[in-house]
């Protein structure tokens, strides 16, 4: 049966990342940059996996699997779905952004999507527990380790990260909604434009 899940979430996997789907992969110009922390994560948990896709035995070739999902998932999470992090410092300030039009875009994108970003987190820690037992020998305990370390940065992105950026988008929709109302109200109390 744990299996059959392995196999099903291999098949959501492959039948969303088609090469046609990926061609028209909705760009966002205008998008803030994701928090610098976040990347240097995302960075230093790819240069791990990439170092044990370079042992020469099952646990290698499991990592390898593992390594291009990774690099898939991340630079989907860094197109779409972590950007709008990058806002907060801007918005607690009680400011807003020139594109929140574009942002809310990203964060709508994400919504939409979401389901098929924690499909793929479920799919990374498959492929993270087929390494470790391929790696039967316990040769490399290293391995042990990295899936802490990236069980912990999935749940960290699932219960802060993807919600807070779904909050930057539903708050920019809302600031938007307001904005555009109290000029209207105000054009109505005051027709000749006279304060």
């Amino acid at each position: 049966m744990k299996h059959f899940r392995y196999v099903l979430l291999l098949f959501f996997f492959i039948s969303q990342c088609r090469p046609k789907e990926e061609k028209s992969m909705t760009q966002f110009p205008e998008k803030p940059a994701v928090p610098s922390t976040i990347k240097k994560e995302h960075e230093s948990l790819l240069g791990k996996i990439h170092a044990m896709t370079l042992f020469r035995d099952s646990a290698g070739r499991a990592a390898i699997k593992l390594n291009e999902l990774m690099q898939y998932h991340f630079k989907e999470e860094e197109e779409y779905v972590l950007p709008p992090l990058g806002l907060l410092p801007l918005l607690s300030s009680g400011k807003l952004p020139e594109h929140s039009n574009n942002v809310i875009l990203l964060t709508e994108k994400f919504k939409s999507q979401s389901a098929k970003i924690i499909a793929e987190h479920q799919m990374i820690k498959a492929l993270t527990e087929e390494m470790i037992k391929a790696d039967d020998g316990m040769r490399h305990p290293e391995m042990i380790e990295f899936e802490k370390e990236l069980q912990q940065h999935a749940h960290t992105e699932e219960e802060v990260f993807f919600p807070a950026a779904i909050l930057v988008g539903e708050y920019l929709k809302l600031r938007s909604m307001a904005n555009p109302h109290s000029a209207s109200q105000h054009a109505a109390l005051n027709p000749a434009g006279e304060d």
